[in-house]
């Protein structure tokens, strides 16, 4: 009676190890053949990416963003290659990023993600489709908020140099400041763009705009009151000129 008992054990195990691989097998080795094709892909839009940005030289377009404004005295040219030999965090940071790679990066693992949540979709894992679902959807705006902020700062160094050397001011001090404050606010409304682009809640940067306008005016105030005539006269008399 006990052997009757363990051969019917035996015989319900191996059936459900049979029903299950009847049912789940098929649906594995597609989801490894799904993954693979993506992967494959992915692998040929990013050296295709890379390829472009070769081909027709779209890093040279990018660097000429970059675009130094050339001095007419020796004094500025000579203050000019000191100021190039301090690297500012936002150039380095720049040193270090790879448009290209990036990009072609992003649109690969991109790709690859969608055909891993085809993959997942065939098993059958409702948590993780609707994770990867929400994730694929949220990619694309912080891929857009990364150009955003990357050629933003771009923008605010061009800016920097343009109205340092459009001031023309006797003390290059006074110009140095003027210049910087252009460039802080350019990176200002560029992380604005960035945090908005990518979800960031609409109350909270409504917030921080009004704190910086409220910071400007404060410290304009401030600075005009306590010795900021000069460099008004000074900038007055640069317009004059």
């Amino acid at each position: 009676m006990g052997d009757i008992n363990l051969e019917k054990i035996l015989q319900s195990i191996y059936s459900s190890i049979y029903t299950g691989l009847e049912y789940y097998l098929p649906k594995v080795l597609g989801a490894v053949v799904i993954i693979g094709f993506g992967f494959l892909l992915s692998l040929g839009v990013y050296r295709i990416i890379i390829f472009s940005f070769k081909k027709f030289k779209i890093l040279e377009l990018i660097d000429k963003l970059d675009i130094k404004i050339p001095t007419n005295t020796e004094k500025d040219a000579k203050k000019e290659n000191t100021e190039n030999e301090k690297i500012k965090l936002s150039d380095k940071i720049a040193e270090k990023i790879k448009i290209d790679k990036i990009i072609a990066k992003a649109f690969s693992y991109y790709i690859f993600l969608i055909f891993f949540r085809f993959s997942i979709v065939v098993i059958g894992i409702k948590e993780i489709e609707d994770f990867l679902g929400t994730l694929i959807g949220y990619l694309p705006s912080l891929f857009v908020g990364f150009l955003i902020g990357f050629f933003g700062i771009r923008f605010s160094n061009f800016i920097y140099d343009l109205t340092y050397h459009a001031l023309n001011l006797t003390k290059q001090k006074t110009a140095r400041i003027i210049a910087s404050g252009a460039k802080i606010i350019i990176l200002f409304f560029t992380i604005m763009a960035v945090l908005d682009q990518v979800g960031i809640a609409t109350e909270i940067i409504n917030i921080i705009l009004v704190g910086f306008i409220s910071m400007l005016s404060v410290a304009g105030g401030l600075a005009f009151g306590l010795g900021g005539k000069d460099i008004a006269k000074e900038i007055l008399e640069s317009f004059r000129k």
